[in-house]
């Protein structure tokens, strides 16, 4: 098993890999996902692990009445 950082790792390589069934890649020239995005991973994080608490009234859903 392996973290969330680890993760995102992953799938900013694979955005990297070149295909000749894939439409484009990430540059290989550019910095990782979260640097190019400027954010902390630490807070990055923090914010992945409580998001459900931190923003369940915006992101809430709304249930229909049958």
């Amino acid at each position: 098993m392996f973290g969330i950082a680890d993760y995102i790792d992953l799938v900013d390589w694979t955005g990297r890999a070149i295909r000749d069934d894939k439409r484009g890649a990430i540059a290989t020239h550019l910095p990782l996902i979260l640097e190019r995005l400027n954010i902390d991973i630490d807070a990055w994080l923090l914010q992945t692990q409580h998001f459900e608490r931190e923003y369940q009234t915006l992101f809430a859903k709304h249930r229909q009445r049958p």
